[in-house]
């Protein structure tokens, strides 16, 4: 950052979004994790903006972008959310140090490869809300969110919408090396099961790939009754629908058999459960 000369704090969103605008050579900061361009000039803190509320309304917990990965582990309302597989995925990101200023927003912002959220986000059927103008706003579903290449340039999250179905069952897996290290995988399974038969489901995956909703390994599962599963099959359908891409800290067989692994845990403890 050794051009930046100006450090603001803007009032509200309206102001923080034209504090961007008026500078090409500027970024917005939050938890300040992500890494900032060595070109910025100007950096505009969204800290004290308000928007680490995590609140309640009917079927739906609302999440604000600057709340902080420590804040939604602490908060009773986001055990409600998955039956606690947020909770559990905000407690495996990084070390407590880095959870302490990590915030939801900017986990989500960048696509970065070890972000540990945007999975479950996916499996969850969350929405993502976006300041782009003035009074202007919008949501995305986390699907197309993901398809993309994270926020784009000028706008802000402002909100993640997170719906609360206890009729759906999630898994959450985070393989690395140590707690804090870099992920190797990081995948989110939801399922319905109605009649001992799978209704829906959403698998969801990253840094072996692109994060993405894995929609073919979907499709097989529908309908699948849960009693004639076969997890070898399944699990080598979940491998041949993923394409994996090159990593220098181990070969893509590895990383494919990795893969099968964290799926067939999921898989043997959704039988378990439902037995």
């Amino acid at each position: 950052m050794k051009n930046l000369t100006e450090y603001l704090y803007p009032s509200d969103v309206n102001q923080a979004l034209t504090l961007l605008s008026e500078e090409a050579d500027s970024e917005f900061i939050a938890g300040g994790t992500g890494g900032i361009k060595g070109n910025v000039t100007r950096l505009v803190d969204i800290m004290q903006l308000g928007l680490n509320n995590i609140i309640k309304a009917d079927s739906t917990v609302t999440i604000g972008s600057t709340s902080t990965l420590t804040e939604m582990y602490n908060s009773a309302l986001i055990g409600e959310i998955g039956n606690g597989v947020l909770k559990k995925a905000c407690q495996l990101c990084a070390d407590t140090p880095l959870r302490n200023v990590i915030t939801l927003g900017g986990n989500i912002a960048h696509l970065y490869v070890w972000a540990g959220l945007p999975v479950v986000l996916l499996s969850l059927d969350a929405e993502i809300e976006i300041f782009r103008v003035k009074g202007d706003s919008y949501r995305l579903k986390a699907q197309e969110y993901f398809k993309g290449n994270g926020i784009p340039a000028g706008e802000l999250i402002t909100q993640v919408h997170f719906p609360i179905r206890d009729d759906w069952k999630h898994f959450y897996e985070k393989f690395c090396l140590t707690t804090v290290d870099y992920t190797w995988l990081t995948m989110a399974f939801a399922v319905k099961v109605d009649g001992g038969e799978i209704t829906d489901s959403r698998i969801a995956v990253s840094r072996i790939t692109k994060v993405k909703r894995v929609t073919e390994m979907e499709n097989y599962l529908k309908g699948k009754s849960l009693a004639e599963l076969d997890v070898e099959e399944a699990v080598t359908t979940l491998q041949s629908s993923v394409t994996i891409t090159k990593d220098y800290r181990s070969s893509k067989e590895y990383r494919k058999q990795l893969l099968g692994t964290l799926f067939q845990r999921m898989l043997e403890q959704l039988l378990e459960e439902n037995q």
